[in-house]
């Protein structure tokens, strides 16, 4: 069921986008709100603050023709970029420029130093040419594989992609090349392969500097992705954080009528064949509507994931066109590769207070919990943060039916108390009748137990878990989000049970599953209580909301429970100390506390003041 829904739904994602860009006049009805969008996908919604660049030239290298300048940079405080700046010296009034952004290829160096045959024909051509390390394979360390390969998987509750830190450092590349007495700054273009050709598209996508953008082999459609299942072999550089539900087609569309040529290769995988062929039929036909069809142009050949002379031909030819205003001409494309030592900024040695390996960590993320001090500030946040929650989490208009068990009191007569359980990974039937059978023996509650999707007796395996997650993040959700469907179905259709006090539901799980749970509860009033049975401490450990962590954490998510009851099995985190205070300051101290019969606390009775032998 989880793939073919997320299949389902990103091709109606495809075909929502390309209906928006079925003409110009329909774009531009949306275009502003997609733009901002965008930004906010990529964590630069506002933009982070243009702080000084301290820019340090560490070297220049002289090749006869062209120079080598060894340029470092900081595109926030403690944040280094490091990257190759090539000039012709031949040049008698401002150059164009061309950011080059790089995919991944490994060196200590840098992986500029396998992109740098680009910035020599550049050189050779009669542009200027900044080759930026990315983050991940740079002189200084950071990460692009959080998710693919580390299991770090709060990225998405962060919001956070790498693609908004290598955009933001192109940005403040721009703005760095706007200094330079060497570079016209109406004439700047941006390309790469790969991933270089992700963040071509995104940064041509929010900042208009970019006049021209030549991605290469970099595209395709949430349909034909997810179809393909290429996340399997993309880092998440490749992805925006797809809260919006936005196609890969908008890029398209953000950078239209501005001179876009592409480049795939039939035998690449990792963009197939029918995502690119679609794409350029739309975004193709948006060119066309804007009357700039020769402007938008898809160069296919006949390779895989590759880069080619040929294609640096192309390349250049397209600027020529488009910045250069002239015809095609015999270009230079000789080159004679530097040892990537000598191409190297910090020399081995990079700045001590870098930051950038905390970069996941700062760029998106919510601040510290606040601390308030009256019941009036308190109250002015909850409210705020349970609208912000309800525009989060997802509603319960899903079609799938989740498994549930239902045990009913076999001669208790009226409307009865009730527990929900959310079963966790792992757990068994006879578990789960050993953890309830004190509500079980009294007969006096109904009792459901609902497995969310993917939850079992045997767990997923842990690829197949992060396989799920990645293409579920492609559709604007996450496992867990498509989880708390399962549970609000589960609730809602306990609530609807002719024997059930819809006033007297308990919702109870162990772990992640508690959480749900909880979420569950926080978005239905009708809940009387939660009982979490060691519950983590912050998403960071679960469950995974796309963006969570950029408003809130659990301790205070918890308070807004109150002043109905939240109870913890036998011992309370630490952390949840917080959420003790924000109850006090509602007036609901005694509403938070420990527990230690499920059965007892279903009934309404949360003291010890009773035979244990009942």
């Amino acid at each position: 069921d989880i793939h073919a829904r997320i299949l389902k739904e990103a091709r109606e994602i495809t075909e929502n986008a390309a209906a928006e860009l079925a003409s110009p006049a329909r774009w531009e009805s949306v275009r502003a709100r997609r733009l901002q969008e965008m930004r906010d996908m990529l964590g630069l919604l506002p933009w982070p603050a243009r702080t000084p660049l301290n820019v340090k030239v560490t070297g220049i290298l002289d090749k006869g023709d062209y120079t080598i300048e060894k340029i470092a940079f900081e595109s926030m405080p403690r944040i280094y970029v490091t990257g190759n700046l090539y000039l012709p010296k031949s040049r008698t009034k401002p150059l164009p420029a061309v950011i080059y952004v790089c995919g991944h290829a490994y060196s200590p160096h840098g992986d500029k130093t396998a992109y740098q045959r680009h910035g020599i024909s550049l050189a050779r051509n009669g542009y200027a040419a900044f080759i930026l390390d990315s983050i991940q394979i740079a002189e200084t360390f950071a990460l692009h594989h959080g998710v693919f390969n580390q299991e770090m998987w709060d990225w998405y509750s962060r919001g956070y992609t790498p693609a908004g830190v290598e955009v933001w450092n192109a940005m403040r590349a721009l703005d760095y090349l706007e200094t330079r007495p060497e570079i016209d700054t109406g004439r700047f273009a941006i390309t790469g392969r790969s991933g270089g050709a992700a963040m071509s598209w995104f940064t041509a996508a929010v900042d208009p500097r970019i006049r021209v953008a030549i991605p290469v082999m970099g595209i395709s459609t949430n349909a034909a992705n997810v179809e393909a299942g290429t996340q399997l072999g993309h880092c998440d550089c490749m992805f925006c954080i797809n809260f919006y539900k936005q196609d890969m087609l908008h890029q398209g569309g953000l950078i239209a009528p501005r001179p876009l040529l592409m480049v795939h290769g039939v035998k690449d995988t990792l963009f197939p064949v029918k995502g690119y062929t679609e794409f350029e039929r739309v975004v193709g036909n948006l060119y066309q509507g804007y009357g700039r069809q020769d402007d938008f142009k898809n160069v296919v050949v006949d390779t895989g994931h590759a880069d080619s002379d040929f294609l640096r031909e192309q390349a250049i030819h397209w600027l020529d066109k488009h910045l250069m205003g002239i015809p095609p001409r015999r270009l230079d494309m000789d080159y004679s590769n530097a040892p990537p030592e000598e191409l190297s900024v910090f020399g081995g040695a990079p700045p001590k207070d870098a930051q950038n390996f905390r970069i996941h960590e700062t760029f998106t993320s919510h601040g510290p919990l606040g601390q308030f001090e009256s019941p009036a500030a308190w109250k002015e946040r909850s409210s705020a943060l349970l609208a912000t929650l309800r525009s989060l989490l997802p509603p319960t208009n899903d079609s799938f039916v989740p498994k549930t068990e239902l045990r009913k009191p076999s001669k208790a007569a009226g409307k009865l108390p009730s527990i929900l359980y959310i079963a966790a990974n792992g757990e068994d039937d006879r578990y789960q009748a050993r953890l309830l059978r004190g509500a079980e023996s009294r007969g006096e509650t109904v009792r459901m137990v609902v497995w969310p999707r993917g939850i079992g007796e045997i767990p997923f395996s842990r690829d197949t878990e992060r396989n799920f997650l990645r293409d579920a993040m492609l559709i604007g959700e996450t496992l867990d989000s498509l989880r708390l469907r399962d549970v609000r179905a589960a609730l809602g259709a306990l609530k609807a049970m002719p024997e059930v006090d819809a006033a007297r539901i308990t919702v109870v799980g162990r772990g992640v599953s508690g959480i749900l749970g909880l979420y569950a509860a926080i978005l239905d009033p009708a809940v009387l209580q939660v009982l979490l049975l060691d519950p983590p401490e912050s998403h960071r450990e679960g469950p995974v909301f796309l963006n969570i962590l950029r408003h809130t954490d659990l301790p205070e998510a918890a308070a807004l429970l109150a002043p109905r009851r939240l109870l913890f099995y036998g011992h309370m985190p630490p952390a949840y100390s917080h959420t003790e205070r924000l109850f006090r300051l509602q007036g609901a101290a005694d509403r938070i506390s420990v527990a230690m019969n499920i059965g007892y606390v279903a009934e309404g009775s949360y003291g010890y003041g009773m035979a244990s032998g009942d």
